[in-house]
């Protein structure tokens, strides 16, 4: 957890300069971008990396290490083909094939930076995660500040995030590269495909639950360009970036020790309930303040601390900021759904969310179009003000029952010293 705090401070010093520099619409172009690569890198690995920190054995979880990278390999050439038959259909725009090429490689990179971290995991290598995302946060906002400075625009966000992410995942490929001298064995294609039957949870049911998420993620930032334009998807995706980072400033980390630790309490039988229960309260002491904070004051800040024109972006800080709050407390125990095979009732609660999502983000500013509601001037924030908040309202209410049935689910868990 300190390299990944001290990475965030990068971040946070470095964003109300970028602020200044570039644009709510250079910002928007740089979400999409962002969602678009992550939706990627999920799929392309149809999830076999979440099973490294599980296996019982480190050979066959490198095995299924390879196996990854070797899936993700197929899948990016068929993306790429794929989208290079698109565009080549439409009117000729060097921007495009660009465009294809940065997504592309930036989800190689991803999928490298997901893998060496889930192997960091298993064998609680935390300081060489702690390096890729210190490295990662340096090289990507050093990059953006440059490129913002030779006014390369939302260009410059893109290229500078795809060019310091590979700057930061040399220590996981070394880490690989010498795991596979090492274990020959692991170069069988037949304990593979047992493997990736044994594990077919991943791919079939935990894969559509992450693409689920992810996908109705990248819809909203479709619906919201749409509806209101870049620069108000810029706002929201900026807001939603700030609300984000005490995830990855704590939650991510402890995140990553709790499903090491429930694993192993649940492989040998030990009650987990204790453990839940604590890192929740962990993570709940640790957002009350600063999400209590936006909540009240998120406008005033934005302002003061990244310039005036990212007052919007505070003020749909204000309004996520209980939703984000749960989220927050949530998402690193998530992985229970793993470790106690409860991967269909979370794809559920999944179904749930994305239809609400995509109800109140894509449905409701046609219907408020059509009575003339929906104002696509600065004036329409009004409409889009009065969505993100009945919108932060249901997930908060979502985020409460899954919180309260992970803690009876690990309640029941029976244990030997039962």
């Amino acid at each position: 957890m300190t390299g990944t705090v001290i990475a965030q401070l990068i971040a946070y010093l470095i964003y109300p300069v970028l602020t200044r520099i570039y644009s709510t619409a250079d910002m928007g172009e740089l979400g999409v971008y962002t969602r678009l690569v992550a939706f990627i890198a999920a799929f392309a690995t149809a999830r076999y990396e979440a099973t490294l920190p599980v296996a019982k054995q480190d050979n066959h979880a490198f095995s299924l290490y390879r196996l990854s990278f070797r899936i993700s390999l197929i899948v990016l050439t068929a993306v790429f083909l794929v989208g290079l038959t698109y565009y080549m259909l439409k009117p000729y725009s060097f921007s495009n094939y660009v465009f294809l090429v940065i997504s592309v490689l930036s989800a190689y990179v991803s999928v490298w930076i997901n893998l060496g971290t889930n192997w960091s995991v298993r064998k609680k290598l935390f300081r060489q995660i702690s390096i890729q995302r210190m490295v990662n946060s340096v090289s990507v906002n050093t990059l953006r500040l440059i490129f913002g400075l030779l006014n390369w625009g939302s260009f410059g966000l893109i290229f500078g995030t795809l060019l310091g992410s590979f700057l930061s995942v040399f220590s996981f490929v070394r880490t690989f590269l010498s795991n596979k001298k090492g274990d020959t064995s692991s170069s069988d294609l037949k304990r593979m495909r047992i493997l990736a039957k044994n594990y077919k949870s991943y791919p079939t049911v935990y894969l559509p639950h992450v693409l689920l998420d992810l996908g109705v993620d990248l819809a909203l930032a479709a619906f919201i360009v749409e509806f209101y334009g870049k620069g108000t998807f810029g706002s929201y995706s900026y807001a939603y970036l700030m609300l984000k980072l005490p995830l990855s400033l704590f939650g991510q980390s402890l995140g990553q020790v709790f499903f090491n630790k429930s694993s192993e309490l649940f492989n040998k039988k030990q009650a987990v309930y204790p453990l839940t229960l604590k890192t929740l309260r962990t993570l709940f002491y640790i957002s009350i303040i600063p999400f209590t904070v936006l909540f009240f004051f998120g406008s005033d800040l934005f302002g003061f601390v990244f310039g005036e024109k990212w007052r919007e972006a505070g003020r749909i800080a204000e309004i996520l900021a209980p939703a984000l709050m749960l989220n927050f407390i949530v998402s690193p125990i998530s992985s229970l759904s793993l470790v106690l095979s409860k991967q269909k009732l979370m794809f559920g609660f999944g179904l749930i969310v994305a239809f609400f999502q995509l109800f109140n983000f894509g449905v409701l500013p046609i219907l408020l179009k059509t009575m003339g509601k929906l104002n696509l001037t600065d004036s329409g924030f009004d409409s889009f003000h009065w969505i993100l908040g009945f919108n932060s309202v249901l997930l908060s209410i979502i985020y409460l029952i899954i919180i309260l049935l992970f803690l009876k689910l690990t309640k029941t868990i029976k244990t030997d010293a039962a």
